[in-house]
């Protein structure tokens, strides 16, 4: 490969270069894992109203490089910003060690948003992609400042074969509760950092990606919603891969399973299979009522053995106390991220310093 590269946004012709290049550029760590858009990789563009552009870099006609900003109204610091996540980061291993390819990238990408930037950029990693952080946080002259700002956990919440019945009264959500339940994701999301802002044209929108509002499952006390869960298989349109186990976990595998059969514990998938998995996705509770959050992920059971789902997941900033206690009530399996914040030091700062609200961004929609 020479040395130089050029830069543009993708288009619906490049679909097939790109999604190559995430099949075949997997994330390492202990599950290496490879998030895919089958089968076209636009089919999730524009997720809850989201403005997506995807950067691609091509080196001697090849494409090595992907990267995707997300830019969609959220909380902040129990404000409405526009917030911007930097996502799907892969360099395909033709170009390892092509440093000027991810610098390069870096810069179109901020050349591309200094007319209209977003007010917050942030971003999450793998906590053992030892590689990428390294990369990132080492502070190299051309890359923005990755600024760590907390731990971002995915509790794997097994599916039961047979589930008992909910313990709460859910109800089923239909299209004249979207104002209400817009509302109710607002008040729980103002009280986080990094989580969506929602309206109704939003929800309503979310029915084109596979959860028209039939999915959503609601509590209402006093006539009022006081808490909604929607269990949400994107399997149509992404997907996760895993590739292979690293040493102890992959020799370990076989015993693990046949553990995890005998306890209800999660079992390690086979390689090269897709996860059976959905998020549990949008998620919220009155202040009050935020004790009912597993009675919501157990109200879903039912509905994902009937789409042949093995996991749930929610994602839940580290030190939320919903992990333990959906960990008292569910034998969870953990995956670790870290966010970061995402800067140039010469550019203004419309945010400041965040405040000690707990992180909950939307990982059904990172």
């Amino acid at each position: 490969m020479t040395a130089s590269a050029h830069f543009r946004l993708a288009t619906p012709d490049d679909d097939d270069a790109i999604r190559r290049l995430l099949r075949d550029n997997p994330m390492p760590g202990a599950v290496t894992l490879s998030f895919e858009r089958e089968p076209d990789y636009f089919r999730s563009a524009g997720l809850a109203g989201a403005d997506d552009q995807t950067i691609l870099a091509f080196a001697d006609q090849r494409l090595v490089c992907v990267g995707r900003c997300t830019v969609r109204p959220g909380w902040i610091n129990g404000a409405i910003r526009r917030l911007g996540y930097l996502g799907e980061l892969r360099l395909d291993a033709t170009a390892h060690g092509r440093f000027h390819v991810v610098r390069g990238g870096y810069q179109f990408f901020r050349e591309l948003h200094r007319a209209n930037p977003a007010d917050f950029y942030f971003t999450s990693i793998a906590t053992d992609n030892d590689r990428a952080r390294r990369l990132l946080e080492r502070g190299v002259r051309g890359l923005p400042r990755y600024d760590p700002l907390g731990g971002l956990m995915s509790l794997l919440v097994p599916v039961p074969q047979n589930p008992q019945p909910p313990a709460v009264p859910l109800e089923t959500a239909h299209n004249g509760d979207l104002e209400e339940l817009a509302a109710l994701l607002n008040q729980s999301a103002q009280r986080h950092q990094l989580a969506t802002a929602w309206t109704a044209h939003q929800l309503a929108s979310l029915g084109q990606h596979g959860l028209p509002p039939e999915r959503f499952r609601l509590l209402r006390r006093h006539g009022r919603i006081v808490a909604c869960a929607a269990l949400w298989d994107q399997r149509g349109f992404r997907q996760i891969r895993v590739r292979g186990y690293s040493g102890l976990l992959g020799w370990a595998r076989p015993a693990w399973n046949l553990a995890a059969r005998l306890f209800g514990t999660p079992r390690l998938p086979a390689p090269k299979s897709v996860l059976a998995n959905a998020f549990v996705s949008p998620l919220a509770s009155a202040e009050a009522d935020e004790s009912l959050v597993p009675d919501l992920v157990a109200g879903l059971f039912p509905e994902a053995v009937e789409q042949g789902l093995e996991f749930l997941t929610l994602g839940l900033g580290e030190g939320d106390p919903q992990i333990a206690a959906l960990r008292r009530r569910f034998p969870c399996r953990t995956y670790m991220s870290r966010i970061y914040r995402v800067s140039w030091d010469e550019d203004p700062d419309p945010i400041g310093a965040l405040d000690g609200r707990l992180f909950r961004p939307d990982i059904s929609l990172l």
